[in-house]
């Protein structure tokens, strides 16, 4: 996979194609000076592209340039272009990126951009309601394995949950697409796997039946023992403990949440 072309144009910090960028810059500007967010699906030679932009306060890019400086931790939005890159040369399914940008103001990220190109694909929630029992178990085990590969390969996603989760057909079967991947990425991390298996299982715990449950996380930790990456032990409690851990802040935002869950070990 080629290294996506970074340039400028004026303040703009970019990276992906200077042919996006002037497509979509006289709206992405006028926002931009605005200090409006952006969500929009223009098609551009065919292809629709999905587009999120928003402004930054002073707060926010003050600390996004702290990160940058001291950690080398690009802002959000080019943080995922890289991270998508990453998936997609990894062989994950992934939303392709087009274009990222960060506008500088006195060397602070004032706006931010990303354009991807849509999947056509239903999220893993909306899969599971229709789909038939071969169905839902083919893309739970394909998800289990994607999850562990990806952690094996040192890769935390950090916002692994059930809505950042497209179930996409192919040849082989139904595969997981990745969405939303800005805050973590592959290499050191605060968070961990136990992280993600949390944040999965803040809505697993109602959309998957216990019976799907257990294979979900005896296909996982077979796949980390596949590539040389064993799980911890005692992985439905630990990650138990961190779903209880999340919780609180995540019901705040969706009170839907089951709350209480612990992994179901027999039948």
């Amino acid at each position: 996979m080629s290294t996506p072309e970074r340039f400028r144009h004026g303040a703009w910090e970019l990276r992906g194609a200077p042919a996006d960028f002037a497509a979509l810059a006289p709206e992405l500007e006028a926002h931009a000076r605005a200090g409006t967010k952006w969500r929009a699906e223009p098609c551009l030679a065919g292809t629709t592209l999905h587009v999120k932009g928003s402004p930054l306060a002073a707060r926010a890019a003050l600390r996004h340039a702290g990160a940058r400086l001291l950690l080398r931790r690009p802002e959000p939005r080019l943080r995922e272009f890289a991270n998508l890159s990453w998936l997609r040369a990894h062989g994950f399914r992934a939303p392709l990126p087009r274009l990222a940008g960060v506008l500088r103001r006195v060397g602070l990220a004032r706006y931010q951009m990303l354009a991807t190109e849509h999947v056509h694909a239903p999220l893993l929630a909306n899969f599971l309601a229709t789909a038939d029992g071969s169905a839902r178990r083919a893309a739970l085990e394909a998800l289990a394995e994607a999850v562990a590969r990806l952690h094996a390969l040192g890769f935390v996603h950090r916002d692994l949950f059930a809505r950042n989760l497209l179930v996409q057909s192919s040849p082989g079967g139904p595969e997981p697409v990745f969405l939303d991947a800005w805050r973590g990425g592959p290499g050191p991390d605060l968070r961990g796997p136990l992280h993600d298996l949390g944040c999965l299982m803040l809505d697993g715990a109602s959309l998957f039946e216990p019976a799907e449950q257990r294979a979900f996380f005896a296909r996982y930790a077979a796949g980390r023992a596949a590539h040389g990456r064993p799980a911890l032990p005692d992985l439905g409690a630990r990650v138990a403990a961190e779903r209880a851990r999340l919780l609180p802040r995540e019901r705040r935002r969706h009170p839907e949440l089951a709350p209480e869950w612990n992994f179901p070990r027999t039948g």
